[in-house]
């Protein structure tokens, strides 16, 4: 009998390490990703983004961007997205890894077109890779 289990819970493990071979976890290596912020009539947004490997950022469309690292914290970037009329903000972050965990996005602050101040839990932020 004890033969028998230890025969099962030798083909449930390469069952499972079978499965876990053929998972696909994404894209790997340099590239973009594509992040989009999305509220009410949004024209502008402050971001903190944190990742290893982050390379830099662009706009997207009529999106500027403007980007440095906090230099207490090199993996984490402060991001300025603006854009003259409102509606979704959309931007490019370039990687080492497109696999990378993350990259971690925290909105700062908003501002809608009309320069009023937007409640940063209403600001959605995707990423794509």
């Amino acid at each position: 009998m004890n033969a028998v289990w230890r025969s099962r819970r030798v083909t449930i493990a390469w069952v499972c390490i079978g499965a876990l071979a053929a998972c696909d976890f994404g894209p790997s290596g340099p590239g973009t990703l594509v992040g989009r912020v999305s509220a009410d009539a949004v024209g502008a947004v402050v971001l903190e983004v944190e990742g290893r490997g982050i390379q830099g950022f662009s706009g997207r469309g009529s999106t500027q961007v403007y980007s440095a690292p906090l230099p207490e914290r090199p993996t984490v970037h402060r991001v300025i997205l603006m854009a003259s009329e409102g509606g979704e903000l959309s931007f490019e972050v370039r990687v080492d890894d497109r696999g990378m965990d993350g990259p971690f996005i925290s909105v700062v602050q908003a501002a809608g077109a009309d320069n009023s101040m937007l409640p940063s839990g209403s600001v959605t932020v995707r990423m794509e890779r």
